[in-house]
């Protein structure tokens, strides 16, 4: 394997390490992150008036949007570290929701 490409393994593998301890420690902080984001939904859709409650999922994915119009403010890796949880999280939960 050329250096180059172990190189760029090592650093995809620290950055999945490094998110999955923010995942880790945001979940000590508030919670259940699958529960939050469905409560958000709900409380969204009430206050919007929808028949049906948004899904956790596109909540999270609204989150994800955030993040990424919060980057034309200038780069923040936390944003950015944020973003990918939030999409890694939406994905998750649209694979559970969508196989049930």
């Amino acid at each position: 394997m050329p250096p180059s490409l172990l190189i760029q393994r090592t650093k995809i593998k620290m950055q999945n390490e490094k998110l999955k301890q923010i995942r880790q420690a945001k979940h000590l902080e508030y919670g259940s992150f699958d529960a939050n984001m469905n409560n958000i939904g709900r409380a969204w859709s009430s206050l919007l008036g929808l028949n049906k409650n948004i899904p956790g999922h596109v909540v999270a994915n609204m989150y994800v949007i955030a993040k990424l119009i919060r980057t034309q403010g200038g780069f923040k890796q936390d944003t950015y570290d944020d973003a990918q949880n939030y999409l890694h999280q939406a994905e998750l939960m649209q694979k559970v929701k969508d196989e049930q």
